[in-house]
């Protein structure tokens, strides 16, 4: 879908209370910089949700993330510890 497909549908789909800064439909990220559905890229001024240290997709945090998906994805620390958590 072209980003014009792609608003029409939010219009449809996603609840009105959920909004967006910008008109910017993103397909992926790497480092400080982002890419629209169109392929046009930009630089992530906004530095994004919780990747403002590391930037999009810092080959550290993908292998992290990659290592902890193959133990579990998710574990509430109320019911059960779990070991990395703890260290």
């Amino acid at each position: 879908m072209d980003s014009a497909e792609l608003k029409a549908r939010r219009i449809e789909a996603v609840p009105r209370g959920v909004g967006n800064v910008t008109p910017v439909v993103m397909a992926r990220s790497e480092g400080a910089l982002v890419w629209d559905v169109e392929g046009k890229e930009y630089i992530d001024f906004a530095g994004g949700i919780g990747v403002n240290n590391v930037g999009h997709r810092h080959p550290q945090v993908v292998a992290a993330i990659k290592e902890q998906a193959d133990k579990f994805l998710h574990g509430c620390f109320h019911v059960s510890m779990y070991d990395s958590y703890v260290q």
